[in-house]
């Protein structure tokens, strides 16, 4: 599952830099520094320095693409006093401008009418090994989710200065804690772009109106409550359960759509094979534990390209073919609800129907922190556990549709 997130990471930043425009340089990059609070176990410790390294790429107006490297030094559970330890974070990111989401407006030197760009990440965590009491604690890494906001104040032609926070959510076991588990990162930083003017981010067949083409989806199918795919061939199991989801989204360009997404609802925990003793003790036999019923919901923003319009536009294509990746909140209902963060990967094929109306299929996988599904699989490796999910459902389209379909030019319409 590492290798794939990479991969996806990696393909969608090099489509990144093939969709813009060869003269509109859109990279930038950025240093930061500052303070962290760590709560662990219900007990906070503050932390310095804590900094941060980033390079990234407008994909569109309003999204950026960056990858990220964060160092905080701050105690670690089992320390005290002055002692810290080395914390590293390894992120993919996106980031959003809401102003040329919802707005259409011209930033100057502040952003407005919303000031702040709004972040999220998924990656992972690593804390090398310290001597405690004499002893030594050895080394960790995991999986890590965040959000945040970037507040940037334009100090000159290619040069901002930020406010910057940034929630780590890390698994409730990370570094040996015993529950709920974030590092807060407060830091100010400077960004270098490598153009002027940043707000000119436009892509060809880029929507030019705030009002066009949106789109609302409802949708439905099955899901598989998967521990490393163990048992997905044994229905006896019962790992497999319906799966509505509801989808808002928008095709900002012929190539990028952003959509979110409510998926879930439905899904139990891990199936165990057990022994069981035959009624006069003679004989033993293995038998199989349904695991436990249980509810959740992820709401993932999901960020789309288009294939079939990457290279260039062609009109009268009905069929849409959309790889994506994205990331959100996952919530479990119990007494105690669970509440972190997952990342999500798939493909949807997208079928033109009429002006208003397209037929989607969706595969995806959702991937979360085993404590959301109530354990690991047969492994024990935190990127085994997730929820495959086929679904098939209906789009609506509002307003005009400029960048998913046209009609050819020699066409006529009855």
């Amino acid at each position: 599952m590492k290798k794939l997130l990479l991969s996806i990471v990696l393909a969608g930043f090099a489509l990144g830099v093939k969709a813009q425009p060869a003269a509109d340089n859109t990279f930038f990059w950025s240093v930061n520094a500052g303070a962290t609070i760590y709560q662990h176990s219900g007990e906070s410790q503050v932390g310095l320095p804590s900094g941060g390294l980033y390079l990234g790429r407008w994909l569109m107006k309003p999204l950026a693409f960056r990858l990220a490297v964060d160092a905080d030094m701050v105690p670690s559970y089992r320390q005290t006093g002055s002692a810290s330890s080395l914390f590293l974070f390894g992120s993919a990111e996106f980031m959003w401008d809401i102003n040329a989401t919802f707005f259409h407006v011209y930033n100057k030197n502040f952003l407005y009418p919303i000031p702040v760009y709004p972040l999220i990440g998924l990656g992972v965590v690593y804390r090398p090994e310290y001597e405690f009491d004499g002893g030594t604690v050895g080394s960790e890494n995991d999986f890590q989710a965040m959000l945040g906001f970037n507040l940037p104040v334009r100090i000159g032609t290619k040069w901002d200065l930020f406010l910057e926070y940034k929630c780590f959510f890390l698994p409730q076991s990370f570094d040996g804690s015993r529950g709920d588990n974030f590092m807060h990162n407060v830091t100010l930083g400077l960004t270098h772009r490598m153009t002027n003017d940043p707000f000119h981010r436009h892509t060809e067949f880029e929507s030019r109106n705030t009002q066009e083409d949106w789109f609302v989806g409802f949708g439905a199918g099955v899901s598989f409550s998967s521990f490393e795919f163990e048992n997905a061939g044994n229905l006896d199991a019962r790992l497999y359960n319906p799966t509505p989801e509801i989808i808002v989204g928008r095709n900002y360009s012929n190539v990028w759509t952003i959509r979110f997404e409510l998926s879930g609802f439905l899904a139990r925990e891990r199936a165990i094979k057990e022994l069981v003793v035959s009624p006069d003790g003679a004989s033993f036999s293995e038998e199989l534990r349904v695991g436990k019923w249980y509810a959740f919901n992820s709401l993932h923003t999901d960020f789309m390209v288009n294939l079939s319009h990457l290279l260039n536009f062609r009109r009268g294509v009905k069929w849409n073919f959309l790889p994506y990746m994205g990331a959100g909140p996952v919530w479990r209902y119990q007494a105690k609800p669970v509440f972190t963060i997952g990342a999500d990967a798939g493909f949807m094929a997208r079928r033109y129907l009429d002006n208003l109306g397209d037929f989607y299929i969706d595969l995806k996988y959702i991937i979360v922190p085993p404590r959301v599904a109530g354990g690991t699989g047969p492994s024990g490796s935190i990127f085994g556990v997730g929820y495959p999910m086929l679904t098939v459902g209906y789009l609506h389209n509002f307003g005009h549709s400029t960048t998913r379909y046209r009609m050819p030019v020699n066409s006529t319409i009855n």
